[in-house]
């Protein structure tokens, strides 16, 4: 809880740095999650199918810089764990203008629940990633807070990610969000925000400033 509070000030204090190599990026995704196996709650023997597209678009790429397509089944545990097992094609534009392509493996458990009116998600994703010249691997945590008193439309929310690289580069990557999210609908949410992502890269660290909407839609189960 400590460290969601905290993301807000570290946003403020981030936003006022001037960086040489910062950039304004808008991030757009959205995910689909289909029942397989469905439960009355979100506990076992439930199983969804993850489907998840996303694009990024930036200045110093002039337009479209990295595009995501992910989909692998979730499988929940209990009540509070869920975990994803995945697999990632990505493609990222170099700086000569072409795309180099990137294929992951991902295995992701997602611990989950409700204070209050406060909910909470903690995300951990261990990543291989697989390109012609290397394989690279990787740990994600997300720590996503949302105030949502039971049956509001509006949820403002905040998370934070750290990205480890475990194949030497260590800590090297920071993404700090504020947001506000609608629900639409009981199984329809749409998100937008302001995020600061922090890049470590051969000149120092560099903070990006991300516009960002995402549309996350979880199919009903079929009526009894």
């Amino acid at each position: 809880m400590k460290r969601a509070l905290a993301v807000p000030a570290a946003l403020l204090a981030l936003c006022l740095a001037s960086e040489a190599h910062a950039d304004y990026e808008v991030w757009l995704w959205s995910e689909n999650r289909v029942p397989i196996v469905r439960a009355d709650k979100p506990t076992f023997p439930r199983i969804d199918l993850r489907v998840y597209a996303e694009s990024r678009l930036n200045g110093r790429s002039g337009g479209l810089h990295q595009s995501f397509l992910r989909t692998g089944p979730l499988f929940f545990l209990t009540d509070f764990l869920f975990i994803g097992v995945q697999g990632t094609i990505y493609a990222d534009r170099l700086a000569t203008g072409a795309f180099a392509q990137e294929a992951r493996f991902e295995f992701e458990p997602n611990f989950f629940g409700r204070i209050g009116d406060f909910t909470w998600n903690d995300r951990n994703r261990f990543e291989a990633r697989f390109r012609d010249t290397e394989t690279r691997y990787r740990y994600r945590n997300q720590l996503r807070i949302n105030y949502a008193p039971k049956g509001a439309k509006w949820l403002p929310f905040v998370w934070d990610e750290v990205l480890v690289d475990l194949s030497g580069l260590g800590l090297n990557q920071n993404r700090a969000l504020i947001g506000l999210a609608r629900m639409l609908s009981p199984q329809t949410r749409l998100d937008a925000g302001f995020m600061l992502r922090s890049r470590e890269d051969a000149s120092g660290w560099t903070h990006d400033r991300v516009f960002f909407m995402s549309l996350f839609f979880d199919v009903p189960p079929p009526a009894k």
